[in-house]
């Protein structure tokens, strides 16, 4: 931790929570903290730039606010584990590597896999009769442990009917990409995504032990076979808005 290295310069026209701002993120961004470490309190930051304490909280409460640190009563701020990065092109096989990558364990936990009646917005997706059967799954997804958010998947039936002849341990260990695709009529080509944020449900929150209200990245796909360029799997995933981002690169000639 090397916050004396840094200076304030009172002489230009940027704030000075912002410059504080912007130092202590530095250091969180090039591990100068790590997460789960605690920074100085404010009354060393007082003296370490000589800056007013009401300085200092404004600095500390914004990035508590956008998600880089934490506070605990009593006890200090810390630094929050840096969210997951999801390229929008590769999201569904780059979960796991991005959270392998921030030095944590990911896994997911197939909840339920089962035939249900396709509602209006299913039947939509998947261009299919409103009451056509489809395949139901429900994934959570995890890091360490807690809880990052989930997955609900309607699979075009009987098509996708490979599913129901997996066991629930490769559902929780294979790419269902993967699995899908050992079957030219079921193996994906394109995706069409939809991205917004949304508020966390009362259940959802409780899942993911957030409060009600707080921010989702919800993405919506809808995924087409390779073989006939029909729509074969809708799915809606949800993410702690606090805990993942998502990336998109875009070459321009």
């Amino acid at each position: 931790m090397e916050f004396q290295k840094h200076t304030i310069n009172k002489d230009v026209p940027i704030p000075l929570y912002y410059q504080v701002k912007q130092i202590i993120l530095d250091e969180i961004n090039n591990e100068g903290v790590r997460a789960g470490d605690a920074i100085p309190t404010e009354k060393a930051f007082c003296d370490i730039y000589g800056i007013s304490r009401t300085t200092i909280r404004q600095a500390i409460s914004e990035l508590v606010n956008e998600g880089y640190l934490y506070r605990v009563k009593s006890k200090g701020t810390f630094v929050s584990q840096p969210k997951a990065k999801t390229d929008l092109v590769n999201m569904y096989d780059g979960y796991n590597m991005e959270i392998f990558n921030m030095a944590m364990t990911p896994s997911t936990q197939a909840i339920e896999l089962t035939l249900v009646k396709a509602n209006s917005e299913q039947a939509r997706a998947l261009e299919i009769n409103e009451g056509d059967n489809v395949i139901y799954l429900l994934r959570h997804r995890y890091a360490d442990g807690m809880a990052m958010g989930y997955v609900e998947s309607y699979y075009k039936y009987p098509l996708c009917d490979i599913l129901l002849k997996e066991d629930e341990s490769a559902l929780n260990t294979t790419s269902i990409y993967e699995i899908l695709g050992r079957n030219k009529s079921s193996k994906i080509h394109k995706i069409s995504k939809t991205i917004e944020a949304v508020g966390a449900t009362e259940a959802e929150a409780k899942f993911l032990n957030i409060k009600k209200g707080n921010p989702l990245n919800m993405c919506t796909n809808i995924c087409y076979s390779s073989e006939t360029g029909e729509p074969i799997l809708y799915e809606i995933l949800k993410y702690r808005g606090d805990k993942n981002k998502f990336s998109i690169d875009i070459n321009i000639d």
